[in-house]
């Protein structure tokens, strides 16, 4: 979207004026009117007699970005649609102000004639040169507001949407790249980033929105450079930087290096986020602002004055950005705190292994799971030989330590990532091995009571061992969904019951 700065003319004491009127003695008494205003502001008019070279020159001079300030146009052309004209017009130039120029002194014509986008309605002979020129001049004036009212429309527009992006979705990557992308399309620049500020100041381009790739993305020496000079002033968070602006902020050193960077204009606007600290006697949480980023429009081909509406409009995306990143770390905390009560539900405190309720989820959906594809189950269940008197000898902090080094040989031997080492009860351990016929089993079972034996635990009260040692039971089928993995555990149960009663430090295996 393309927009016509129409009160440059006030500033340049300049008014420049299309007239497509087909009388040649009406042209010539326009000029001679315009001639004779006592004002300043001086007049450059271009005519054309037909309607076509009219609308030809409004599509060249959009093409080279003109200042044609305001039109008159007469509805009585060869070439025209009388009041259909007008919307001929605004199609070209949906920006420019209309003063319409007519013979026809008909106040329902004139109506018309404004409904269909004309800002002025004037009867030929019935005005003279301060008429004229007064009468552009509101409708410059006229046609600001419109254009202010309907840019302040989309701004409210798109405010709304990234808005709500915001409430339904948690994905920061997303929101950030949908924002610059609007962005650079809504205030038609170059460029729009979203710079993340490091902690030595440097800056690294998070989601970026490009029309052109001829040009470095980003200067890490600039992006310290504004991020200090944001950093260290009260007075202005914004830094603007063009062809007659660089902010009382920035210092020559600072304006060159941002020149060099081959940037001709740029508009950041700092992202601030809250960090919570613990201050003051009662040591309560306190805000203290930081530096999070930054949200950067730039022009690499032409200089551009920044408006007043585009600084206050990326103000407010900058601080819905900020809402966003608040929201997603917040987020982020949650799914960290979640995962760490999940842990926690499934977790053995004492010994680190998963516990009795996650042992029953993970055998259940692996029992479904092998159910379907045929293969093997196969559960060790493991009990630490005379562990009530080496409570009773040691006593139970040490038996404490024991169980958790234990734990730790029975999960080192368990090394597939599917196998699930869990404490079942008291010094009860069990092991879920998915995919595993008897011999693997066996294998695996072996491996567990040589890992422990490994540990030289003393047992001064076992009969069987100077050290700790372990019975285990070990049962291998192949699920049906039919059965319940009950029968497993059964098995298991029973094999470990027979280790203890052929003299334990042992293990019995079973196949249904």
């Amino acid at each position: 979207m393309t927009t016509l700065n129409l009160g440059e003319a006030m500033c340049s004491h300049s008014l420049k004026i299309l007239l497509i009127e087909d009388n040649l003695a009406e042209t010539e008494l326009i000029e001679e009117l315009l001639a004779e205003v006592d004002s300043d502001l001086s007049f450059e008019l271009t005519a054309f007699n037909r309607l076509e070279e009219g609308l030809d020159y409004l599509t060249r001079q959009e093409a080279t970005q003109c200042s044609i300030e305001v039109i008159l146009l007469d509805l009585s052309l060869p070439d025209s649609k009388g009041l259909g004209t007008i919307a001929e017009v605004k199609a070209k130039a949906p920006y420019i102000p209309i003063v319409v120029l007519t013979v026809l002194d008909d106040e329902t014509v004139a109506l018309e004639a404004v409904r269909q986008g004309a800002q002025d309605y004037l009867v030929k002979g019935n005005f003279d040169g301060e008429l004229l020129a007064r009468a552009m001049r509101y409708a410059i004036e006229r046609q600001m507001d419109v254009i202010a009212l309907k840019q302040q429309a989309e701004r409210e527009k798109l405010l709304g949407k990234i808005s709500e992006r915001i409430r339904q979705s948690l994905d920061l990557k997303e929101i950030l790249e949908v924002t610059v992308a609007e962005v650079r399309q809504f205030l038609n620049a170059e460029r729009v980033l979203v710079c993340r500020t490091q902690s030595d100041n440097s800056g690294i381009v998070v989601v970026k929105s490009v029309a052109s790739c001829d040009r470095p993305l980003w200067n890490p020496e600039v992006a310290a450079a504004l991020n200090i000079v944001v950093q260290q002033s009260s007075n202005s968070e914004v830094i603007e930087f063009g062809e007659n602006v660089a902010g009382e902020e920035l210092e020559k050193e600072q304006m060159d290096l941002i020149a060099n960077s081959l940037v001709k204009s740029l508009l950041t606007v700092p992202i601030w986020q809250c960090e919570p600290t613990l201050k003051g006697k009662n040591e309560e949480l306190q805000g203290e602002n930081f530096l999070w980023g930054m949200l950067v429009a730039q022009h690499h081909n032409h200089f551009q004055e920044w408006q007043d509406w585009e600084i206050n409009f990326l103000q407010h995306l900058a601080t819905q950005v900020a809402i966003a990143i608040q929201q997603s770390e917040l987020y982020r905390q949650l799914e960290i705190a979640n995962e760490r009560l999940r842990e926690i539900a499934n977790i053995d405190s004492l010994t680190g292994v998963a516990n009795r309720r996650q042992f029953n989820q993970v055998l259940i959906r692996e029992w479904r799971r092998l159910a379907r594809e045929g293969q093997p189950l196969s559960l060790i269940m493991c009990d630490i030989d005379y562990f009530k008197k080496y409570n009773d000898y040691y006593g139970h902090p040490a038996g404490d330590k024991a169980l958790k080094k234990v734990s730790g040989a029975i999960a080192d031997a368990a090394q597939r990532s599917a196998d699930l080492a869990a404490r079942y009860g008291g010094e009860e351990f069990v092991v879920i091995l998915p995919n595993t016929d008897y011999l693997g089993a066996k294998a695996v079972a072996e491996k567990i009571r040589s890992y422990v034996r490994a540990v030289r635990i003393p047992h001064a009260q076992s009969t069987v061992s100077q050290y700790v040692t372990l019975s285990v039971g070990v049962a291998t089928i192949i699920p049906l969904i039919s059965q319940s993995p009950q029968i497993l555990i059964k098995a298991a149960d029973t094999a470990l019951y027979q280790a203890k009663a052929q003299g334990r430090d042992r293990q019995v295996q079973v196949i249904l």
